[in-house]
């Protein structure tokens, strides 16, 4: 009987032995500072980034870092917006001008400007840029073939005469539905919206003034800001007009 008590006592103290050290295993695995870390995220697109240093994910073996955006040096202005996407500004329209429109004795440049670009962009957003240098670089060529068609006359200094007022409002329409058809929307609006916006206005305002007193187009306001500002709102509205028309037909002024 002894024996007998003597087994149970011992197979319930092992019991008692292996429950225990199931628990400090669990307490030990569940410890922060023993557990094992988990792995670090990779960049990718998706995650926050600054205008210009958006980093992609890095090809495999590569370094650190290999695949990212190149950060813009002090005076440059940046590429990307706050989303990592290409940033269609008028800055960078007056860069792509830099080198298709304004280069070394008249001759675009797309191929450096391609090779610059490749410096500063990675993928996706360099062939966003690509696509976009192609596209100004055709549609420069469009716009010099339509404005030649145009056989737009210098204007009088002295102020144009209705027929060419006419011509030009006609001519400023024509060149924005190429942009649009050619740019898209949100490049010809955020590259020329201002400036078409200004031209429009200055022509329409030359026009009103030349108008007689008795067109339907001269209203009250008309005549109260001819009475006060006469000669002057005149010379106004001639330079505003004269350099819009001078910039549409690109006059040096």
């Amino acid at each position: 009987m002894a024996s007998l008590l003597d087994s149970k006592l011992g197979f319930g103290m092992a019991c008692v032995l292996g429950v225990a050290a199931g628990v400090m295993a669990t307490v030990y695995l569940r410890d922060p500072e023993t557990a094992p870390l988990a792995p670090a995220r990779t960049a990718s697109w998706d995650g926050p980034a600054g205008p210009g240093a958006l980093a992609a994910a890095a090809p495999a073996g590569s370094g650190a870092g290999a695949a990212t955006a190149v950060a813009p040096a002090q005076g440059e202005q940046p590429l990307l917006d706050a989303a990592g996407r290409l940033l269609i500004d008028p800055a960078l329209h007056r860069l792509f001008d830099s080198y298709l429109k304004n280069g070394a004795a008249g001759m675009p440049r797309e191929q450096e400007l391609r090779a610059w670009l490749k410096r500063r962009l990675v993928p996706p957003t360099l062939a966003q840029a690509e696509g976009l240098v192609g596209d100004y670089a055709r549609y420069l060529k469009a716009e010099a073939a339509l404005r030649a068609n145009q056989r737009l006359a210098p204007p009088d200094p002295a102020g144009m005469s209705a027929f060419q007022t006419e011509q030009m409002l006609a001519w400023q329409q024509q060149r924005a539905q190429l942009r649009e058809r050619m740019l898209g929307t949100a490049v010809s609006q955020a590259w020329f919206g201002t400036e078409d916006a200004d031209c429009r206005t200055a022509l329409s305002d030359w026009r009103l003034t030349r108008a007689p007193i008795e067109s339907e187009e001269v209203d009250s306001n008309e005549l109260r800001a001819r009475r006060l500002h006469g000669p002057m709102l005149e010379q106004r509205r001639n330079e505003r007009a004269q350099s819009c028309a001078a910039q549409m037909m690109e006059l040096k002024q």
